[in-house]
């Protein structure tokens, strides 16, 4: 049996083991869409956080005020360009957030401040621009609290509105942000400076950005409070899919990590306290060492090569070790806490990294497949994923498991919840740039994926994902239409699009994408041997059919 563990590099994996099994680290996404060459004399280039996607704009703006982005919308419009709003850095594993190549992108990373505080209304309106973790911690100086919580808070308000960034919350209203704001000044596709409210507001409140420009937000916010946490692992799934609904529907918040290849799983729930209970806690899932991420990239390495599936069920047990005890520390002693973690709901549920934009995972090669099912159908989704992986040789999922979440329907167009009480489904695994290596059983990851898609209607994450999952998008969404008449109504000339825009509303059919090993890099679900990776046929899945999956013999 091979196992990088024995090779030369063995040293330095031991240590890792013990790194890992402190460290409850949750691994955030990084696979590629389509590449296209770049155009000729482009000024700057934009990267996602994992340097696996490259924007190719002709010209890029920050603008600092209102007027200005109506000016530069005009611009663009005279001229007959596009326009999309992102970041030069942007948190995504796709190119939702791209122009065009040599069209125009507008960065609002100089329109990050807060406008005004009604405390009496519990109302904060923001530009667009602003952080979560920034509008968190100003909201908190107010003893004042945003009533959802995204895991990771370093998104901009207006990117968050735009992919309909989540939590995990089956209590309140949303677990989605989008679903607290109020208000939406938006610039159109005219330049025009329009306020959103109304029904039209939900069409605006997860518009992928293809509505206009939304400058400044108003939210509501709700009196401020601290959770406990609690975490614990479960050593037998048997009874998972008898439980799980109910962890979501009686905690505050809950995140669950499912181990199936291991038969186990852990809990993280989060309740609310008085704000003036006693505890300073944070997560500190993401505050490792240099020393560690060095570790978890040698054993991200060999998880990626190994021929045996032992090593990939090894790494499992270790962040089902990591995520079955406390991951939480003090904020001023830096020390573990144990005994009911208690802090600022932000600051528990929020991943506090080492350095504001520099966490673990935007050096590791990984990638997050998260897709959205009606709640109810959980149990069901559960036990047909055991079938898929009862009949597959031995598989683990080494990164963080099968991860849940959950919200209420949303009255959201185009929000993953939009309509219906939601579970959210993430896998992930580890993958190099443009798919030079497959990982370790992919194929049940895709089997996985197809079922999600046509058994239960799921609905892909905007702002994750490969190019592949994107299928059908109209159909999963009852008010697409009304969607596509609020586009038609605020951006009339289709100023603001885009290559992703394009994809999933079917103007670029994903047929298109259709080439030589486009499975490898999640371009495309094959029809074809000619689509897999070499050495690999395209066949029906081993569980579910419809599924096709590209297996080596």
């Amino acid at each position: 049996m091979y196992h990088p563990l024995l090779s030369g590099r063995s040293h330095l994996l031991r240590r890792a083991t013990n790194f890992l099994c402190a460290a409850g680290l949750f691994f955030a996404a990084g696979a590629s869409a389509e590449q296209l060459p770049p155009p000729i004399d482009v000024p700057e280039v934009l990267k996602n956080y994992q340097d696996t996607q490259d924007c190719f704009p002709g010209v890029i703006h920050d603008p600092s005020t209102i007027a200005e982005v109506q000016s530069i919308v005009r611009d663009a419009a005279a001229q007959g360009r596009k326009v999309m709003t992102g970041t030069r850095r942007f948190n995504s594993q796709i190119d939702a957030a791209c122009a065009g190549n040599g069209e125009v992108q507008i960065t609002l990373e100089n329109m990050n401040q807060v406008v005004s505080l009604d405390k009496e209304n519990r109302l904060v309106t923001v530009q667009a621009g602003m952080r979560f973790n920034d509008l968190a911690a100003y909201l908190r100086e107010h003893e004042l609290s945003v009533p959802m919580v995204t895991e990771l808070a370093i998104f901009s308000i207006g990117g968050m509105l735009g992919s309909g960034t989540h939590g995990s919350t089956f209590t309140q209203k949303s677990n989605m942000i989008s679903d607290y704001v109020t208000e939406i000044k938006l610039v159109d596709g005219k330049g025009n400076l329009r306020v959103i409210t109304g029904e039209l507001l939900n069409a605006a409140r997860v518009n992928l950005g293809v509505l206009g420009v939304v400058v400044e937000v108003t939210i509501e916010a709700e009196p401020g409070y601290k959770v406990q946490a609690k975490v614990k692992g479960h050593r037998d799934d048997s009874d998972l899919e008898n439980v799980i609904l109910g962890l979501a529907r009686d905690n505050h918040s809950a995140n669950i990590a499912w181990f199936p290849g291991l038969g186990r799983y852990t809990v993280t729930t989060y309740n609310k306290v008085p704000l003036d209970t006693r505890g300073n806690a944070y997560n500190a899932q993401a505050d490792v060492s240099d020393f560690s991420e060095y570790l978890f990239g040698l054993i991200f390495d060999s998880l990626h090569e190994a021929d045996s599936a032992a090593l990939q069920c090894f790494a499992a047990s270790l962040r089902y070790t990591a995520r079955s005890s406390s991951y939480f520390r003090d904020v001023n002693t830096g020390l573990k806490k144990f005994i009911k973690p208690t802090g600022h709901a932000d600051l528990m549920q929020h991943f506090v990294c080492k350095e504001p934009n520099n966490c673990v995972w935007d050096k590791l090669p990984i990638a997050l497949q998260e897709v959205a099912i009606p709640f109810e159908e959980l149990p069901n989704w559960i036990a047909d994923v055991r079938q898929i992986i009862a009949h597959s040789e031995r598989t683990c999922f080494p990164l963080n498991g099968i991860y849940f979440r959950f919200g209420k329907a949303s009255d959201s167009y185009l929000g993953m919840s939009a309509g219906r009480d939601t579970a959210f489904v993430g896998i992930e695994y580890t993958l190099r740039q443009r798919g030079e290596a497959v990982p370790k059983n992919y194929f049940v990851n895709l089997e996985i994926e197809q079922m999600s898609l046509r058994k239960y209607g799921a609905r892909p994450h905007w702002g994750k994902n490969s190019v592949a999952i994107f299928e059908d998008m109209p159909s999963r969404f009852p008010k697409w239409s009304q969607f596509l008449d609020a586009k038609a109504e605020l951006d009339p000339e289709n100023v603001f699009t885009n290559p992703f825009w394009q994809r999933v509303s079917g103007q670029d059919p994903l047929e298109n994408y259709l080439t030589p090993q486009c499975n490898a890099d999640g371009q495309c679900y094959c029809r074809t041997d000619a689509h897999c990776e070499q050495g690999a046929t395209c066949q029906a899945g081993n569980w579910y059919s419809e599924a096709r999956i590209c297996k080596k013999d």
